[in-house]
């Protein structure tokens, strides 16, 4: 009985997770296929994606990654900086 009362309370953290790894996975897909890998990002639980462009993206790249992350149905939401710092590589 335990069980079924705590699954109602569950359910919605579970369908939020999900969220922040769609954005993720898409946003991660959508920078490879750009080649823009000197960047940090991540996705908070409603799929709202931060983006931190290292000084190796050159501004164009930069524009052309946030055009086509704005597409996406899986992130709900951009907020984007350039930095003055260098980022390894995502992998």
């Amino acid at each position: 009985m335990k069980r079924l009362v705590a699954l109602p309370l569950l359910l919605p953290g579970l369908v939020w997770a999900d969220a922040a790894t769609d954005a993720e996975r898409a946003a991660e897909r959508v920078l490879v296929e750009a080649n823009v890998l000197h960047v940090y990002f991540t996705a908070n639980d409603a799929g709202r994606l931060t983006l931190l462009f290292g000084r190796q993206v050159a501004g164009w790249q930069a524009e052309t990654v946030l055009r086509a992350l704005e597409r996406e149905a899986a992130i709900h939401g951009i907020t984007h900086a350039r930095v003055d710092t260098d980022y390894c590589p995502i992998r």
